[in-house]
């Protein structure tokens, strides 16, 4: 068994538990913020607001800002107030890019070395998805979508693949909540549990096609918003 293997909770590139701190508290909240858009594209996050909300210090503040800098919600310039990553249609195409050119090759290695217990570990986030998916919880859904992404980068048993991957797929995560919120989740459970297959069968070639192909029905959900008309469009910036 990997030593990443089976923790509950996958959060940016690394695992962690429920929030515990008021550090964790304070990453968690804005981080959902900014997914689901309630903090706006740009929107200040001024250090003496945020410890109000939180009733805590600035270090807490501090702490859960860089974590989501590190994971690109967040800019953060030196000595000036952090604000919410804007992701525009350039950014967007930049992002699917560099997601064929990780996901195929960590899909490829997962094949070969994922263990038993790392696939029942993805079964079971599989059948959450499902859940999430059926009573509509597209924040839920969103959140495990990117959880069993990067459980699949751990099971290539490599640990700088699998930061790059979770943090890679925390840029998409405001793209994967409009997409699900305005299109809706049918047949997104089923997609993942193909890449999950894909692994049993321990065939490399078979999970990186899987990959592709599931990076390009991404991207095609992403186009359809865009042919939205205005009245259609969701009103959420990213």
């Amino acid at each position: 068994m990997h030593a990443s293997s089976l923790h509950p909770k996958y959060i940016g590139g690394t695992a962690v538990r429920d929030p515990v701190t008021k550090s964790d508290q304070a990453y968690q909240a804005l981080r959902r913020g900014i997914v689901v858009g309630e903090i706006r594209a740009n929107a200040p996050l001024d250090e003496a607001d945020l410890m109000r909300r939180f009733d805590t210090g600035r270090t807490p503040i501090r702490e859960a800002l860089k974590r989501l800098a590190l994971e690109q919600f967040v800019v953060w310039p030196p000595r000036r107030t952090a604000y919410v990553r804007e992701v525009g249609p350039f950014e967007m195409g930049r992002l699917y890019e560099s997601r064929l050119v990780l996901e195929e090759p960590v899909s490829r290695l997962a094949a070969e070395r994922i263990t038993d217990a790392e696939l029942a570990e993805l079964d079971g986030m599989c059948a959450e998805l499902e859940r999430a998916a059926e009573a509509g919880e597209v924040y839920e859904a969103v959140e495990l979508d990117h959880r069993l992404h990067l459980a699949i980068a751990h099971g290539s048993d490599n640990r700088f693949l699998a930061e790059a991957v979770g943090n890679l797929n925390c840029g998409s995560l405001r793209l994967w909540y409009v997409a699900h919120k305005v299109l809706g989740l049918e047949g997104v459970p089923d997609d993942h549990r193909r890449i999950v297959e894909s692994l049993r069968s321990r065939d490399p070639e078979r999970a990186a096609a899987e990959a592709r192909r599931h990076v390009f029905v991404s991207q095609e959900r992403q186009l359809r918003l865009q042919a939205l008309k205005p009245e259609q469009a969701p009103s959420t910036a990213l």
